[in-house]
């Protein structure tokens, strides 16, 4: 009986972590694409200084 919720927690567990790891990852390149599309060139960040 115990074996049984040991083994089962130990699956729920390794699958909570696998899809926390998976979402980490997705948001992670998401804040990556975010700072390509937004960066300034140095001309425009020199013209705002101005």
């Amino acid at each position: 009986m115990s074996n049984t919720v040991i083994l089962f927690c130990g699956i729920f567990t390794t699958v909570l972590f696998l899809i926390g790891y998976g979402l980490t990852i997705k948001e992670m390149r998401e804040l990556e694409d975010e700072r390509k599309t937004n960066s300034f060139p140095e001309e425009s960040n020199a013209e705002i200084k101005k």
